[in-house]
């Protein structure tokens, strides 16, 4: 059964890829997709992005495609997402993990699993050197500690 489209401070998840691949790949995880409309709901967002929203579930989300890779990019997206879906508690970006790091020989990493980091780093903020790139990476250098909704997902919402 179709649910009514939600106002936009219903919406409470964003997901980004940076992708195609990725992109395809979670919007088969939305039980029902609304974009198809294009009735106006998505037009404040800007004409480049690419998207979707639609209902995973009993939580409404908005897809994202970043326009290309990197940090720019989703900086840009993600800025776009909070203005327009003002409620948002979540925003994730998924993917294909081509930078997970070879694992250790008795771990196996295979297609579908999911990883979840415990903390973000910021492996590029530095100065280069011509004996090498240092990373910058004292207190004040490195992202903030992440909120306790994300640090115990148990207790949010959007884990019902």
């Amino acid at each position: 059964m179709a649910h009514p489209r939600p106002r936009r401070e219903e919406f409470h998840i964003a997901i980004i890829c940076a992708l195609p691949l990725e992109y395809d790949a979670a919007a088969l995880a939305f039980d029902e997709i609304w974009h198809e409309e294009r009735d106006g709901f998505e037009s404040t967002l800007a004409d480049y992005n690419i998207y979707k929203t639609g209902r995973i579930g009993r939580q409404n989300a908005a897809l994202m495609l970043l326009p290309g890779i990197g940090k720019a990019n989703a900086a840009g997206v993600t800025a776009s997402l909070r203005s327009f879906y003002t409620e948002l508690k979540l925003a994730v970006l998924t993917g294909i993990c081509g930078g997970v790091p070879y694992p250790e020989s008795d771990t196996e990493i295979l297609l579908g699993d999911v990883a979840v980091s415990k903390r973000v780093v910021q492996y590029d903020l530095g100065r280069q050197y011509p004996g090498g790139f240092v990373r910058k990476d004292t207190v004040d250098d490195n992202l903030g500690r992440p909120s306790k909704d994300i640090r115990y997902p148990r207790h949010t919402p959007w884990s019902e």
